[in-house]
């Protein structure tokens, strides 16, 4: 079986626990979100191109390249009376009909999988093309876990020449409605897929993914029943390489499993999501959107390494445009907002370093930042050396391993 059809099927029996276990409700503008009745898409009356913006789902039947997703939609009667509301305020993600194409569906998916897809396309307020790119994450209509508190993100990428979402769609046009925006993307928004799935089939995080395996960290990750969100941070080959081969000898030899133990799970946070822009806090809590101007913009949080804290800080870049975050005010996160269905990604340009503690029990700054270790892995003797790295590491070993 392909891959993607693996993931697929994963989606589809983790949304089938969903609806089993628990009341499928969602905090939209639109009610309901239950069992299709088919809606005709041609039923309506084209609008004179000449008259005030319409409706989000005229635009969408009327567009002669959206044939496949206006189709698919047309499936929900409740999402189609959200999109006909003028009074509503949506922002939909429309991809083109040679999207579909682009994907290979298994067969006979069930209908609530295909709601759970036009849902993820779909969010609340009308973002316009040009709020989309100061924004790092928007909102979608499918819930993020299983408290229906919250709902699953949609990465955004500002770059040179477009728009793209979650790192693959490119927006193509955009188009202003009486109740919201259009954007036309040039491939579908995926469901996303568990960590475990994303970190196996991304190959900068190969180095990581191995180390997870080899300390029994990677149990953690794939068993989503042990955890209702993660954050991971996740270092990239290149940023293990700026270690030097000394480290990474001792780190993936076997005197050196406890500390890489160590070291990889202080790259992980369970049952929080943080994402640059928003925070979806442990213990079911509501989401909360960063403010840079807040003190409360600082997040402390608990790290699988007994605990020991990272503390995060979202910051806006010198163009005042998109957020990155900041870890212990050192570590910059390099790919931020990778989202998965179990929580969120960011990509590390290099491996983070606790601080030192000093003989009063005491947090030293962090004096090894990025550039320095850089610098460093330019001599011949290598990145940090063994001695350093262990001494940074000692208060986090379990000692009983």
């Amino acid at each position: 079986m392909k891959p993607f059809t693996t993931r697929v099927l994963f989606q589809v029996s983790r949304v089938t626990l969903v609806i089993v276990t628990v009341a499928l409700a969602v905090q939209t503008y639109l009610t309901g979100w239950k069992k299709p009745q088919p809606v005709a898409t041609k039923s309506q009356p084209k609008v004179n191109e000449s008259l005030p913006p319409k409706t989000l789902w005229a635009q969408i039947q009327n567009n002669r390249n959206l044939t496949r997703f206006a189709k698919l939609m047309g499936e929900f009667e409740d999402i189609v009376g959200g999109l006909q509301a003028p009074r509503a305020q949506l922002t939909v993600y429309a991809p083109i009909d040679e999207a579909f194409d682009m994907e290979d569906f298994p067969y006979d998916l069930p209908w609530f999988y295909w709601k759970f897809l036009v849902g993820y396309h779909m969010g609340k307020g009308g973002i316009s093309p040009q709020a989309l790119r100061s924004q790092n994450t928007v909102s979608s209509f499918v819930n993020a876990d299983i408290f229906f508190k919250n709902q699953q993100r949609i990465s955004v990428q500002n770059n040179a020449d477009a728009v793209s979402f979650n790192f693959r769609a490119k927006m193509l046009a955009s188009q202003p409605a009486v109740n919201g925006h259009l954007h036309i993307v040039d491939r579908l928004l995926m469901l996303p897929d568990s960590t475990s799935d994303v970190l196996r089939y991304t190959p900068e995080f190969a180095i990581f993914r191995q180390g997870l395996i080899d300390t029994g960290l990677a149990e953690v990750v794939n068993d989503t029943s042990t955890h209702t969100a993660l954050t991971v941070f996740a270092p990239s080959d290149a940023a293990f390489r700026q270690l030097g081969r000394k480290v990474n000898a001792f780190l993936f030899g076997p005197g050196g499993r406890s500390y890489l133990k160590a070291l990889l799970a202080y790259h992980i946070v369970a049952n929080e999501t943080l994402f640059s822009d928003v925070h979806f806090p442990a213990k079911n809590g509501e989401q909360v959107v960063l403010d840079l101007q807040s003190a409360s913009n600082r997040i402390s949080l608990p790290t699988l390494a007994h605990g020991y804290n990272i503390s995060t800080s979202s910051t806006r870049q010198s163009d005042g445009g998109r957020r990155i975050i900041l870890i212990n005010d050192e570590w910059k996160v390099g790919r931020s907002d990778i989202v998965v269905m179990d929580g969120v990604i960011h990509g590390m340009d290099a491996v983070i370093l606790p601080p030192i503690i000093n003989g009063g029990g005491q947090l030293e700054k962090q004096n090894q930042n990025w550039w320095s270790i850089v610098s460093r892995s330019w001599n011949a003797v290598g990145g940090i050396t063994v001695e350093e790295l262990m001494e940074r590491l000692q208060p986090l070993v379990d000692n009983d391993e």
